[in-house]
């Protein structure tokens, strides 16, 4: 890190990228897959903080002075057709690399309590960013940013729709209940998803782009269909959960006893 580590002496929920709301979403719903020995591991790296507030801190400092250099940590640039494999080599300052690199950092015990805690933050909130669409997006367009849009009367960017909050509907729950009302996958599909790689929701995230761009671009900004929204946010919440799932899972294995969680069954019920 070009910034040394004592530069983020405190840290405070904020509001930026999936959007905040969503960053809670699949904090809330990690919560509950983790394993027993996980939510001990993690206690005191989280300092009282739960993984949906941990999630919102790099977003909160990567304008601040010292840590501009993290900003493009949370995207990769990808071509349609690209490889995202090939794309992580030709530029080391990506989200795929990022995660890695705080990964093993928030496994490695012989590092101090905070740079851990700062590590987990990362992480969690890099696990979400790759669920993102546009997170693995088209550089000529800023990953959707560069495209204006309607989203009701709502004017915004395609990249900030897909953050998901101009998707939320007036009056809808809060993060920790619609983490409750999200339908969560069977125990085999979510072993499945556990099983994926970071490269392989980055591949997930590309391959969406059929139905990210699938609309016809008007004068600007384009006025998206009820349908368009409609599937958008059915897209949103579903990688939402697994965003949280899979987070769930990379804790568990780099904390805890693995996943799925011996001898127990990961609760539903814990911090929700």
């Amino acid at each position: 890190m070009a910034v040394g580590i004592s530069a983020a002496a405190s840290w405070s929920p904020g509001a930026l990228a999936f959007g905040p709301s969503g960053h809670r979403v699949a904090g809330h719903i990690a919560e509950r897959h983790l394993c027993t020995g996980t939510r001990i591991a993690l206690a005191p790296l989280l300092a009282g903080k739960t993984l949906a507030d941990a999630g919102l801190w790099p977003d909160t400092i990567r304008r601040q002075p010292g840590w501009e250099h993290t900003r493009p940590w949370h995207f990769i640039n990808v071509a349609d057709r690209g490889s995202v494999a090939r794309a992580a080599r030709k530029d080391a300052d990506n989200v795929l690399a990022a995660l890695a690199r705080f990964e093993q950092e928030l496994g490695d015990e012989s590092l101090a309590t905070r740079r851990r805690g700062i590590a987990l933050r990362f992480v969690v909130h890099f696990v979400a960013d790759l669920h993102q669409p546009l997170h693995v997006g088209r550089a000529e367009d800023r990953g959707g940013n560069l495209i204006p849009v309607l989203a009701g009367a709502r004017e915004t960017n395609l990249h900030a729709l897909w953050d998901g909050e101009p998707l939320r509907l007036p009056g809808g729950p809060g993060p920790r209940e619609r983490a409750r009302s999200l339908p969560g996958p069977e125990p085999d599909e979510a072993r499945r998803w556990q099983a994926a790689s970071p490269a392989d929701w980055a591949r997930e995230s590309q391959a969406l782009r059929r139905q990210v761009y699938g609309f016809r671009r008007g004068q600007d900004p384009t006025a998206l269909p009820a349908a368009y929204l409609a599937e958008a946010r059915s897209t949103v919440d579903r990688r939402l959960v697994q965003a949280g799932v899979r987070l769930a899972g990379r804790l568990n294995a780099l904390l805890g006893p693995g996943s799925p969680c011996p001898g127990e069954v990961a609760s539903g019920q814990s911090n929700l």
